[in-house]
């Protein structure tokens, strides 16, 4: 049992640190002359087999069906559209990536986790945020971008504001102890860091999400929920915090069309851009191009006009212009299971040690995300949190365990 325990402590530490890098190896992450990366992914890699090898029986489910068809599509279909329209670097990580960390990490999730695993794995990515945000005050591992915006250790402000969006959503949602001044703090903070990092999307759904929260639990909350933003408009209005926070990143461009009156601006426009070349190729190519060689094809559309970005920014259209149209309706699919599946539990088990409504809120805020600015190659959070939703066991405590 203390084996098992520690192979399970070992899996924890080692996959959550593979979700946050996403790769098997990371050229910044050397200390010493020891890159850190290869001993996680060394520990990641034996935990997982240990775990994959354990595994005896498959309890099958509608969804499951969809998320195995959906994988085994891509392991298939990928190396035979390479065959086609060749391959790059850029796809073929991509793929790699998604095979050795999505797909086990998601499968060990489904067949052998249950609530203390699944919470304990979600407070391990709770903790990366702590550091990440700490990064991000110190200026420790920034890497300036000439547009100002907060980037860590190489990752983008997208995924910066991602991580910010996740601590929020975990502080407020998981069954954690109850130290309402502290998780009160760190949520503010978090939430301004998410603001700085000058990326709307991830801003404006962390807002929704606590929008469809509201709505969802209007009678039990609405006092909890006035006296927070009182306290929150208050401290704005009587201090000079709002001034400090504009100075911290690019607060201005979260706001930039409010501030035009509604005005397009060159992120809308490149979104649109993107879809209407998504479009394109669903048209033309409906059984798909390849990993990582939808920028190629998808500027053969308009030579006047490249794009500079790798992938459309939206999940689905990714799997639809790289996979297949066949793979994105399966993906779709599987979406529809898990919302309807991750809202039932939710309503179901409203017990103060459930998982479910943070795997609710969690799954909307990452699918919305995935839709925005998402690729397959950093929507394994997004797999996760699917998986979890889907464990066979239930996700709840009793007060007394």
């Amino acid at each position: 049992m203390k084996f098992k325990n520690l192979i399970t402590l070992l899996f924890l530490f080692s996959a959550s640190a593979e979700l946050a890098i996403g790769r098997l190896f990371d050229e910044r992450l050397s200390i010493f002359g020891i890159n850190v990366s290869v001993v996680l992914s060394l520990i990641f890699i034996i935990t997982s087999i240990f775990f994959i090898a354990s595994i005896k029986k498959v309890l099958m489910s509608k969804a499951k069906k969809l998320l195995f068809f959906f994988y085994a599509l891509i392991l298939i279909v990928t190396p035979i559209l390479w065959s086609i329209f060749g391959f790059n670097e850029f796809g073929f990580l991509k793929f790699i990536n998604f095979i050795v960390i999505t797909i086990p990490i998601s499968v060990i999730v489904l067949e052998c986790f249950s609530f203390h695993e699944i919470k304990n794995l979600f407070t391990i990515l709770l903790t990366l945020v702590f550091v990440l945000c700490f990064f991000a005050i110190t200026g420790i591992f920034e890497t300036p971008r000439p547009d100002g915006r907060i980037s860590i250790l190489g990752g983008g402000p997208i995924t910066f504001a991602r991580w910010m969006g996740y601590g929020v959503i975990a502080l407020y949602f998981l069954p954690i102890k109850k130290k309402y001044f502290l998780r009160f703090s760190f949520i503010i903070l978090f939430l301004v860091y998410c603001l700085v990092s000058g990326s709307r999307g991830p801003f404006i759904i962390l807002l929704l999400i606590f929008m469809l929260y509201f709505f969802l639990n209007f009678r039990k909350i609405f006092l909890r929920f006035s006296i927070l933003f009182s306290i929150i408009i208050a401290v704005f209005l009587f201090s000079n915090i709002s001034k400090d926070i504009s100075e911290l990143g690019r607060t201005d461009r979260v706001f930039l069309n409010v501030a035009k009156k509604g005005g397009s601006n060159q992120s809308t426009q490149t979104r649109y851009e993107l879809v209407q070349r998504s479009l394109n190729l669903i048209k033309s190519y409906p059984f798909g191009i390849g990993a990582g060689n939808w920028q190629g094809i998808a500027n053969r559309y308009d030579s006047t006009h490249l794009m500079a970005h790798e992938y459309p920014h939206n999940l689905i259209f990714e799997i639809m212009n790289e996979y297949g149209v066949f793979a994105g309706i399966l993906f779709l699919l599987f979406i529809l299971h898990v919302s309807f599946s991750a809202f039932a539990k939710m309503k179901n088990n409203t017990h103060v040690n459930s998982l479910y409504p943070f795997l609710f809120y969690l799954w909307i805020f990452l699918l919305l995300n995935a839709m925005l600015s998402g690729s397959l190659d950093d929507s394994r959070l997004l797999f996760i949190t699917a998986c979890s939703i889907l464990v066979n066991s239930p996700l709840t405590l009793k007060e007394d365990e």
